[in-house]
């Protein structure tokens, strides 16, 4: 939005006379923002007289009053003074606020790569409830089930997660993504997409980097309350699904223990060939729960708070910040679900199944952050952040199986909890006089994801309606799985400018071991009365019924349970010449040396295959980015490099996970190859004004070994080598307010970005079997479009209206025949409103995909699975007590 009503100027280094970029200019009671690169600012404000605080690290603070004038903007010069040493008070109550727009993009202008970024102020203006809503706002950025991000249409294994600067593990054992959905909004500072490498960051960088950088203390005390509420067309005031397995702890996303594995169950041995009674005993002490609920579906409830300031301890300042978050959001899916088989070379369909998902989501996330200045040359910061989301998830199915030749009802009941906590503890420190600085880091993480007690039950439905409990391998089955993730790091990077070259050069290791335990138990029917498997299956596996008609037993695999470990070292040097007054070039390498283990077995399986693979990987990897500056605010781009993406846990694992969404098995493949990548990137950019700014880009990239998902066996998946895959594609973009093209538009602001890309996968003489052999590269989509409305009114009033699609991509690599399976597009159109209610309360509302769209996947023509997530309303207040 255009600033008509405020205040213009610059600050500058009264030494100097230099403009001073990252200066936080704040008109008191009013708004803030961030100078640029030249050290200019417009911060609005409202008519009459206001006072001016301009305050930054190592120089004292400076007060302007000035007088607005309603439409016009008031210019002024700000000098600001350094701190004479020896002073015995310094008062410097202000630091870097990367939370604004104009921040987030004097960033993007200095920065070393290619990138793209979205700050909290951005990201409040959008329907965004977490960091995976509000970055596909980014151009290029796409989502993957709703939760995991891919970059320029590259996902999963091709995407790297950092938490301010450190790698982040994934807590889902079938999946090589951080799910973003772990992150609430109010938990960020900025989210910044890196698409061109550079020696700093680690080797494994596919489609790019996701950075991710928490809240940091604020200058002056600030308070905050948020509440919300929201509601679907697809669930609220609805007969929903739900189950009475849990106690009251679910409702913040926590089991009381009543899912855990019953004390009866042996320990030391597999329950199996127990003695009948210690059988009957055994399966009569799990919970006899199987059938799903029943319910209405209330509104959702979203509730935060967070309390900062910047104050002083022992004449040094101490800046603190501590939030906390709770939602808590009901929902209901319907859709289809296929398996598709080649009759007489045509395809058709096996199974025609009709599901029905009832899920309660809990999140609790919490954030602190500490800062102490130590002395004129040294700072301390520590974080802390938690965020945990707990799952209840009731499905049921039912339709015609052609391969059983009979109809199906099934219903499942599961229970997950997902959980991170990260700390780490920054030391940044001046050495000398000369700028040079050193920075160190030590950090230390746990994921955590908790199955606790999935239920599976399966009965065959005859022309007649007659229900019969299926007694085969998945019906009547519980499911246990416990997966823990424990990761610790630590690294120093020193930086040394001399004249025009600034050096850098740094160290890091970073080491993870994940544990998956997992247990599977079935009841199995051993009676001689075939009526008994015709009642519901709480009267079926009632206590009379264990024992003389059923008896549970363990079928634990071998492939349930492993244990991995993965440690990587690097070292990298780097320097950034200026050339001339207008060209830097930043030229680095980077070693990594990665061990990677991984072992299966566990004392309860009673069959199975073991493996216990060992690797360890070295390898060089030269970056170059050049940036040579066209003018002031407008930049040209190079950039060129070599990076890697090893395979993870998951992908060489030869352990069967069952996909519950896609009813199907997948598996992982210990004879993987790390993929390495080869990158170039061009991309011109002309930061045009205070937040605004258009850019064009071109990128391309060829892969070695590229890692795809196929299915084997007609419907289960698993993962392979590729020979070769090359991706190409132009990326265009635009934040611009249109009061550029006539005053009368002064209030409308428009966002817009566009990808276009095209990949080709080169299968080699392996990929016999695949059924096609010139397509694109699994998972990539050939194009992304976002387009941004904003209405922004002095008074505060701002609407906004968002629309984003993605292009079809491969979501299944077919084989023998069978077409690859594609995720079609869904156009999405986002409403986000936001007004002030006085000095202190603040109204937020949005409905987010308002068209109603669909999510399918296809085969052929064949719809092989679909959701209906509907349209959903929300409703909010921000307190801000003054």
């Amino acid at each position: 939005m255009e600033i008509t009503t405020g205040v213009r100027g610059q600050v500058v280094d009264g030494t100097t006379g230099m403009g001073m970029p990252g200066v936080v200019v704040t008109v008191v009671g009013r708004g803030e923002a961030a100078t640029d690169l030249d050290g200019a600012f417009v911060v609005a404000a409202t008519a009459g007289a206001r006072e001016l605080t301009v305050a930054t690290d190592e120089f004292s603070p400076a007060t302007v009053t000035v007088r607005v004038t309603e439409g016009a903007l008031v210019d002024v010069v700000v000098t600001l003074q350094p701190v004479v040493t020896g002073e015995e008070v310094i008062d410097v109550v202000a630091k870097l606020d990367g939370k604004t727009e104009s921040a987030a993009l004097a960033d993007r202008r200095a920065a070393v790569a290619v990138t793209d970024s979205l700050s909290a102020q951005e990201i409040g203006r959008t329907p965004a409830s977490n960091a995976g809503d509000a970055a596909q706002r980014m151009v290029s950025v796409s989502l993957v089930d709703g939760r995991y991000v891919a970059l320029r249409g590259l996902e999963g294994r091709y995407v790297t997660t950092l938490l301010n600067g450190v790698p982040l593990p994934s807590p889902e054992p079938d999946r090589n993504a951080v799910p973003l959905d772990l992150f609430p909004t109010s938990l960020l500072a900025t989210l910044t997409a890196v698409k061109s490498y550079s020696a700093e960051l680690p080797a494994q960088f596919g489609g790019g980097a996701l950075l991710i950088a928490t809240n940091s203390y604020p200058t002056e005390r600030e308070l905050k309350f948020t509440a919300s509420t929201s509601a679907a067309t697809s669930t609220t005031f609805q007969d929903g699904l739900g189950n009475a397995s849990g106690g009251a702890s679910d409702f913040f996303g926590f089991d009381d223990g009543g899912r855990g594995l019953p004390s009866t169950v042996p320990t030391d041995r597999p329950a199996r060939d127990l003695d009948p009674a210690q059988a009957e005993q055994v399966g009569e002490s799990f919970a006899n729960v199987w059938s799903a609920d029943r319910e209405t579906s209330m509104p959702n409830l979203s509730l935060g708070v967070s309390l900062g300031d910047t104050t002083h301890v022992g004449g040094r300042r101490l800046g603190y910040l501590a939030s906390a978050s709770f939602r808590r959001g009901l929902s209901t899916q319907r859709g289809v679900l296929r398996s598709t088989a080649l009759d007489g070379g045509m395809l058709s369909v096996q199974d025609d199944l009709r599901y029905r998902q009832g899920e309660a989501e809990a999140t609790l996330g919490g954030l602190a952050n500490l800062g102490y200045q130590l002395t004129d040359d040294d700072r301390l910061e520590l974080l802390a952040l938690y965020a945990h989301v707990g799952e209840d998830q009731t499905g049921v199915v039912d339709g015609y199986s052609d391969r059983d030749a009979t109809g199906l009802d099934s219903t499942r009941l599961s229970f997950v909890e997902r959980q991170l906590l990260f700390t780490q503890l920054v030391g940044t420190h001046a050495l000398g006089e000369g700028g040079a600085e050193l920075r160190w880091q030590a950090n230390g993480a746990t994921t955590a994801r908790d199955e606790l007690d999935s239920r599976d039950i399966t009965y065959n439905v005859g022309p007649d309606g007659t229900a019969t409990y299926r007694d085969q391998p998945g019906s009547g089955q519980r499911f246990f799985s416990l997966l823990d993730e424990r990761a610790a790091g630590a690294g120093v990077d020193v930086r040394v400018p001399r004249g025009r070259v600034r050096a850098s050069a740094g160290a890091a290791v970073q080491g993870s071991t994940r544990t998956l335990a997992s247990r599977r138990f079935r009841y199995e029917f051993v009676g001689d009365d075939n009526a008994v498997r015709q009642q519901r299956p709480e009267d079926m596996f009632a206590a009379e019924h264990i024992g003389p008609d059923f008896r549970l037993v363990e079928n634990t695999l071998e492939e349930d349970s492993y244990r991995a470990e993965l440690v990587v070292g690097s070292v990298y040097a780097s320097a950034e010449l200026e050339a001339t007054e207008r060209l830097r070039a930043i030229v680095g390498v980077r070693g990594e040396l990665a061990t990677q283990g991984i072992r299966n077995g566990t004392e309860f399986a009673v069959s199975g295959m073991t493996v216990d693979l060992g690797r360890t990987d070295r390898d060089v990897l030269p970056a170059v980015n050049l940036v040579y500056a066209l003018t002031p605010a407008m930049n040209l781009r190079a950039a060129a490099s070599t990076t890697l993406v090893r395979p993870r846990f998951r992908e060489l694992a030869p352990f069967l996970y069952f996909d519950v969404a896609r009813r199907r098995s997948v598996s992982g493949n210990p004879e993987l190859e790390p993929t390495s990548i080869a990158s170039g990137d061009l991309r011109w950019e002309w930061f045009l004004g205070e937040a605004e700014v258009l850019a064009a880009s071109a990128f391309a990239k060829r892969f070695g070994n590229p890692i795809e998902q196929v299915l084997v066996n007609g419907n289960d998946a698993s993962f392979r080598n590729a020979d070769h895959g090359m991706l190409v594609g132009g990326e265009l973009e635009a934040r611009v307010g249109l009061g550029r093209l006539t005053p009368a538009l002064r209030t409308l602001r428009v966002g817009a970005n566009l990808a276009l890309m095209h990949s080709q996968v080169e299968l080699g003489e392996g990929a016999a079997l695949l059924t096609t052999r010139d397509r694109p590269m699994y998972g990539q989509s050939p194009y992304a479009v976002n387009v941004g409305v904003e209405w922004r009114r002095a008074s505060g009033l701002d609407l906004g209206v968002f629309y984003n699609v993605v292009g079809a991509r491969i979501s299944d690599v077919g084989i023998q025949g069978v077409p690859d399976a594609y995720e079609q597009p869904q156009h999405r159109v986002d409403l986000a409103l936001a007004r002030p209610l006085g000095d202190e309360l603040r109204l937020k509302a949005s409905a987010t995909n308002v068209l109603d769209q669909d999510v399918r996947v296809t085969q052929a023509d064949v719809v092989v699975a679909s959701r209906e997530p509907g349209v959903a309303v929300s409703i909010g207040l921000e307190w801000t007590p003054r």
